[in-house]
């Protein structure tokens, strides 16, 4: 049955009095009760008194920020995903959220069984719900520390006639191996926009997607950009003619140059294309 109220580090008095504290605190104990944590090796690891770690474990007290980052260091997760699986496990594991406002989360009893001494202990069923969100979290960080995601914008470039679409909104990501994008330049400046027209063949075939770094937008010769030029997108390679700087095709032998009235502007320099095959 539902307790009518909530155990003592749940209630609105208590210590966990947000629902970060909550899921913080679930994961924490959960994690501890899986890997049979010992509390002296934790403590000397996140720089406390055994005796305070104990007090946090029971609910008693709540740590502050640069602790909880500690506690998740301990167990190899970010603070981030250390609440994400204390939501997880607060809300699939017999618990409800109750009253308006700040979620709070009131606990099924019983959610554990005991041993002999009284010290809670899950089923084999639930350490084998936990150790699956646990892996499903710790691939991810693997991931995330290995591939750095960049957005495909709505945004078009035109090879051809020129693109009036400029949206910035990002339609989905696509990962990058963190190394190689990273000896390309800074992540942060980059987008993937999608490409159409077949003036840049064979560099860069009509459907590509093609990375943009908008933190290289200086001038280098006979480099390929994405640039605005009298109100329309393209992407083409920038190159000198007599001193001038003139726009070029790789599959024309036609320029056109840039004059000092032309609305005319390097958004960023291409970097990397792809397309799928037919």
């Amino acid at each position: 049955m539902i307790r009518s109220v909530p155990p003592p580090c749940l209630a609105e008095n208590g210590p966990l009095r947000t629902e970060e504290d909550q899921c913080f605190w679930k994961a924490l104990v959960d994690l501890a009760a899986m890997e049979n944590a010992n509390q002296a090796e934790m403590a000397a690891f996140v720089g406390v008194s055994q005796g305070y770690v104990s007090k946090i474990l029971a609910g008693k007290q709540a740590p502050k920020p640069a602790l909880r980052r500690r506690f998740a260091a301990f167990f190899k997760l970010s603070y981030e995903d250390m609440v994400a699986l204390g939501r997880e496990r607060l809300e699939s594991q017999a618990y409800v959220s109750e009253g308006a406002g700040a979620k709070r989360y009131h606990v099924r009893d019983p959610l554990y069984g005991g041993d002999a001494a009284g010290r809670p202990q899950a089923s084999a069923t639930d350490f084998a719900a936990l150790k699956s969100l646990l892996r499903d979290l710790r691939a991810r960080e693997v991931h995330q520390a290995s591939y750095t995601e960049v957005p495909l914008r709505e945004a078009t470039g035109s090879m051809g006639g020129g693109s009036t679409e400029t949206g910035d909104r990002a339609l989905t990501y696509l990962s990058f191996r963190t190394d190689w994008i990273r000896s390309k330049g800074n992540p942060e400046y980059m987008t993937v926009i999608r490409a159409f027209g077949d003036s840049m063949e064979p560099t860069i075939p009509d459907g590509s997607v093609v990375l943009i770094d908008e933190g290289r937008r200086q001038f280098v010769k006979n480099k390929v950009y994405y640039l605005r030029y009298n109100g329309q997108m393209y992407i083409k390679r920038l190159v000198e003619r007599d001193g001038r700087l003139a726009i070029a095709s790789d599959n024309d032998p036609n320029l056109l140059l840039v004059s000092d009235a032309d609305d005319f502007e390097i958004i960023g320099r291409c970097i990397w294309s792809a397309r799928e095959l037919d």
